[in-house]
């Protein structure tokens, strides 16, 4: 079974802003036409291939569907390592210290009202990321530009993690 990319697979195109309702159409189609019913007569491998390739549509449905896992599928297929140890800038790294600090002071405090506000200004930042790597991709162009900030969403995501917990 030749592998597509989940883009081409799911009929979309390779861009990191996408039609969740098509996204979503897409999955469903395929998936209704792999249904185990219509393969109750088949051979054991025509039903194996067919799992195998609901598995794969369900993959690529999820990894579409996440804003961090798109961006990151992406980066990938534009040749982009995200886990790659490369620097980040300093700014990014002062931000990401003294949101960890506000959140051990919350922690310690236990006040709700400093969580809540730590949490809206971390999930405005995701909201700028996002943004920023749409308009990265999708308008300039710029895959070195999505890939940075596709690497500060993912610490971004674990720190909004943090905090909701």
């Amino acid at each position: 079974m030749s592998q597509k990319d989940y883009f081409a697979l799911l009929n979309q195109p390779q861009t990191y802003a996408v039609d969740s309702s098509s996204l979503e159409s897409a999955k469903n189609a395929l998936l209704s036409r792999l249904h185990p019913d219509r393969f109750v007569n088949c051979s054991a491998l025509e039903k194996r291939l067919a799992q195998q390739l609901s598995v794969q549509i369900n993959e690529a449905y999820r990894t579409l569907s996440d804003d961090l896992l798109r961006a990151q599928y992406l980066c990938k297929l534009r040749g982009y390592d995200v886990n790659e140890h490369r620097p980040m800038s300093e700014s990014f790294l002062m931000r990401q210290m003294q949101c960890r600090e506000a959140l051990e002071a919350c922690e310690q405090s236990q006040d709700e009202s400093m969580r809540l506000a730590l949490l809206r200004e971390v999930r405005n930042a995701q909201g700028r990321l996002i943004e920023t790597i749409r308009s990265a991709f999708d308008d300039q162009h710029d895959d070195l530009a999505a890939f940075e900030a596709t690497r500060e969403l993912m610490f971004n995501t674990k720190l909004l993690a943090q905090i909701q917990h």
